[in-house]
């Protein structure tokens, strides 16, 4: 039996679905692919231009990345038609600036393939994120302490990558004896830089510990992440006892320390077990 659409009259076909009696232009003319909304609104950091998703804040690097959030949470808040399967969408807009964003659908109504553009409302809610107020406000989450056993270009030109690429998480960097101390606001970031420690050097040991614990006026105790970043850098010369024993590191290729005592006696340890044993280190330079 032939199936007509009941507005325009055209015959269903293959390419032509009859979907609750209508085909796929009037469906969408009648009924809409979506639920109407009014507007979408994103609140976002004025300082960093993070973005606040479902009251959680994702930092942002580039417009493709913050267009990804945006799509991703335009899925989230559309509501399809009962007919419609939306399977993505792609949104135009203008960043942090209230606009109409043309938004393209793409998805399937019956057997038939959609792609079809509707206008909302954009809105942009500027604010501080928490980062951001805590930097205002002068306070930090985290404490990275950077210890190295000899100073190089490795671990400064490490220090400026942290630098250059967290710098505004990063509340201060104090150099101090054999290392640095750096002062974060997000204890994530902290957690971060001792991943890209652990992969740029075999020898790092990680610690982490909590202090400074103040209780709110909620009742909540908050405390500040200490994490300890120990670089095992050795070099021939250097002075170091394994086991209560002193050695003479010989060489070091960056897994296997190849040690002499003072009786003269060679043992070759892998970098592992220094990290997890090491008690006690002095450079004769």
């Amino acid at each position: 039996m032939k199936r007509f659409c009941v507005k325009c009259g055209v015959e269903e076909s293959p390419t032509t679905p009859i979907i609750n009696g209508l085909c796929p232009r009037c469906y969408i003319e009648v009924r809409g692919l979506v639920e109407k909304i009014d507007r979408i609104e994103i609140g976002f950091c004025r300082s960093c231009g993070a973005v606040s998703i479902h009251g959680k804040w994702i930092s942002v690097r580039s417009y493709p990345e913050l267009a990804d959030i945006v799509e991703d949470y335009i899925i989230d808040v559309l509501r399809p038609s009962q007919d419609f399967l939306l399977d993505d969408v792609r949104a135009d807009f203008k960043p942090y600036e209230d606009s109409t964003a043309i938004i393209t659908l793409f998805g399937k109504l019956g057997n038939a393939r959609i792609e079809h553009r509707i206008g909302v409302k954009m809105v942009w809610r500027p604010t501080l994120c928490p980062n951001c107020k805590r930097i205002v406000g002068g306070g930090h989450k985290a404490v990275v302490q950077i210890r190295y056993v000899n100073e190089d270009d490795e671990v400064e030109k490490f220090v400026d990558s942290i630098s250059n690429e967290f710098g505004k998480f990063i509340k201060d960097i104090k150099p101090v004896k054999n290392g640095y101390d750096i002062s974060l606001v997000d204890a994530g970031i902290a957690k971060k830089i001792a991943e890209i420690a652990q992969r740029r050097w075999p020898g790092v040991r990680v610690v982490e510990t909590f202090g400074d614990v103040k209780r709110l006026s909620s009742g909540e105790k908050t405390a500040r992440l200490y994490i300890s970043i120990r670089i095992l850098n050795f070099k021939p010369g250097d002075y170091i006892v394994v086991d209560g024993r002193p050695y003479t590191v010989e060489s070091f290729d960056g897994l296997w320390l190849k040690l002499k005592s003072r009786e003269g006696d060679l043992k070759t340890i892998h970098i592992d077990y220094i990290a997890k044993n090491f008690s006690k280190y002095r450079a004769r330079r």
